[in-house]
């Protein structure tokens, strides 16, 4: 495909929409050859899934939607799900970067291959102004459920699966479907319009992501918060299941929510939240998000706090848990060797980091190591 005319980007448009609009704007053999044109010669046959490649899709388009920093940021949910740490996509043990790594163009623009939502206003707004509609970042988040332009709720759209991967469909040329469990949707307005929020604030956030171990942390301090921790850091799975259902029930009849409300996807929650490095999906991070904290403001400022208070190593896949005990271990052995008198007291000014770490992960070692000084009772009497 020789490509002559570039259409306008429009606010918040994904990829797969601007890819869309290219083609409809150019000539080309059929929209195979149009992907081929802007994303490079990849053997996949879909256009749904075929492999992005911006570093090319910027030297095609000579950089008229900039560079493919900002492409990415600006068309694709990629950063979304970097900032809340579950990208839908495996990265494998030695990850290329997401901008030529060749994921595919459904999945980065809106977050998967079978998420396709529209809003019927926004829609013949579209039609009535541009002749064409575009499909909306906004609208595929996994939290969202009514358009934050008009307010109304979201229809889930459904393309032919064989259109998919043989051209581009744009959202008049599918069918719209109401969402199923529409009469608990809108009887629970309020919890969808948060929702939906709490997914748009992660969009346009532009700070850097924080790390698994500090989102980790913090959910773990709004758990705590909640009393759904025992003294000794466990999950209560009663209670937490009780809570859970409570508060998002009305969702799992909701084809994005029903695996995860379920009690399978509860039970692989509680799992994953107890083990260290158990990957939460993205609809799970964001209802403990929204049920914890509320906002994401609120998160973000929890895990700023985590981030200067505490350390983050056991959560940070790059050093072994071994590894990690045996530095706190020694920085504890070598505080006792250079203090003539060593109480935790004085432990904890000079390496409150190891002190935090052994007393939640090796509290048997430290209180064999370093136990804590009792004063003993004064003897009332002689006899």
């Amino acid at each position: 495909m020789e490509i002559h005319t570039f259409p306008i980007a429009r606010p918040d448009e994904t990829l797969y929409s601007v890819a869309a609009r290219i083609r409809l704007a150019n000539a080309a053999k059929n929209d195979r050859d149009a992907c081929r044109s802007l994303f490079g010669l990849w053997p996949n046959m879909r256009v749904s899934d075929f492999p992005v490649h911006l570093p090319h899709f910027c030297a095609a388009t000579q950089n008229i939607f900039g560079d493919p920093p900002t492409v990415l940021q600006d068309t694709t949910m990629a950063l979304f799900f970097e900032r809340i740490g579950c990208p839908p996509w495996r990265k494998g043990s030695r990850p290329d970067p997401i901008d030529h790594a060749g994921y595919g163009l459904a999945t980065l623009s809106n977050g998967s291959t079978g998420r396709w939502r529209i809003c019927q206003r926004c829609m013949k707004n579209d039609l009535a102004s541009h002749a064409t509609s575009i499909w909306r970042r906004a609208h595929h988040l996994p939290t969202s459920f009514v358009c934050p332009i008009h307010g109304s709720l979201l229809t889930i759209a459904m393309p032919s699966h064989l259109e998919l991967g043989k051209r581009f469909v744009l959202p008049e040329q599918t069918i719209g479907l109401t969402a199923i469990g529409g009469k608990e949707l809108t009887s629970n307005q309020m919890d969808l319009v948060r929702l939906t929020t709490l997914g748009i604030d992660v969009l346009e956030d532009r700070h850097p992501p924080a790390t698994t171990g500090t989102n980790r942390s913090a959910l773990f301090s709004g758990l705590a918060n909640r009393g759904l921790l025992t003294a000794t850091g466990k999950l209560r799975r009663v209670q937490f299941v009780e809570e859970i259902n409570h508060r998002y029930g009305f969702l799992a009849r909701h084809p994005d929510y029903a695996a995860a409300l379920s009690s399978k996807g509860i039970d692989i929650l509680q799992r994953n939240l107890l083990h260290p490095e158990g990957p939460l999906s993205a609809v799970h991070n964001l209802l403990l998000i929204d049920w914890l904290f509320g906002t994401w403001e609120a998160f973000q400022q929890r895990c700023m706090w985590e981030t200067t208070m505490n350390d983050f190593t056991p959560f940070d896949g790059t050093l072994q848990q071994n590894a990690i005990r045996d530095h706190h271990r020694q920085t504890c052995l070598d505080f006792i060797s250079a203090e003539s008198v060593a109480t935790r007291s004085r432990f904890f000014r000079a390496a409150p980091t190891s002190l935090r770490w052994l007393l939640r992960y090796d509290e048997d070692w430290f209180n064999s190591c370093l136990p804590i000084m009792r004063k003993r009772r004064a003897q009332s009497k002689l006899f």
